[in-house]
């Protein structure tokens, strides 16, 4: 079955598009059939950093091949559309990286088109990823999320190590008498996968985005320091470690 993996949540300022990124790199690094979508169309991260440039490194018009196609899903009924349309190329993979509010326009966009139905009807599997900051209005997208495609879909959980460890998601895992997150007491009877989006170094990261580098040419790219290089390539073995345990969720699993 094909995948159709979409990164979102109400709350922006997760990570959402980090945590993108750096799939979209995996699937880059391992030669990956797929399509990329982003929600936020041209001026979206993971446009910037991953759409295919011409020999003056400017944004090829046709991006339907190796590029990243730009959807602007908070536009008129026509742009969003095309977050359907991206099943009718076929190919076994597309990642879209979602705005942010995109729980509440998903569920407008399931009613209005059957979203999730034709998404079977087409032999795609959604996976419904959700970045996760330790504050409230972040933790409660999860129950939001489950409760809006139900059975039709597998969910991933990142909680994302930027903001602090554990100790400091007290609300998603709970603590002393308070019990944890609602959203975190359904993942389980849905067959969600929970994971961590480690912390890289805000110094390295600022360097990546200055230089509008991808993950992976970041990694050989000399105008960043061997320290930055060196901890760059340590963050992105332990992202695929993490990824690695939701692999056939994430479309990673199997030949590329």
């Amino acid at each position: 079955m094909k995948r159709f993996v979409m990164v979102c949540g109400d709350k922006g300022g997760t990570g959402k598009s980090l945590m993108t990124r750096a799939l979209a790199d995996r699937l880059r690094r391992e030669q990956r059939t797929a399509l990329m979508i982003d929600g936020d169309g041209e001026i979206g991260s993971l446009f910037q950093f991953y759409a295919s440039l011409d020999e003056k490194g400017v944004p090829v018009a046709d991006q339907l091949d190796n590029g990243v196609v730009p959807v602007r899903f908070t536009g008129a009924e026509r742009e969003r559309d095309q977050l359907l349309a991206a099943v009718d190329p076929g190919r076994p993979l597309i990642l879209a990286d979602m705005p942010a509010a995109s729980l509440t326009q998903l569920e407008q966009f399931d009613h209005d088109t059957g979203f999730f139905a034709e998404l079977e009807r087409n032999d795609y599997r959604p996976t419904l990823i959700n970045v996760l900051s330790p504050f409230s209005a972040s933790t409660r997208t999860v129950r939001e999320m489950i409760e809006l495609a139900g059975k039709q879909a597998d969910y991933v959980v990142a909680i994302n190590q930027w903001f602090g460890d554990r100790e400091d998601f007290f609300m998603w895992f709970g603590h002393g008498d308070s019990p944890p997150s609602p959203g975190r007491t359904m993942l389980p009877d849905y067959g969600g996968i929970e994971i961590v989006l480690p912390k890289l170094q805000a110094g390295v990261l600022v360097a990546i985005d200055e230089l509008l580098l991808t993950f992976s040419d970041a990694c050989v790219d000399t105008r960043l320091t061997t320290p930055q290089r060196s901890r760059l390539y340590r963050w992105m073995q332990a992202v695929d470690a993490q990824f690695d345990q939701a692999a056939e969720y994430l479309g990673l699993a199997g030949d590329t």
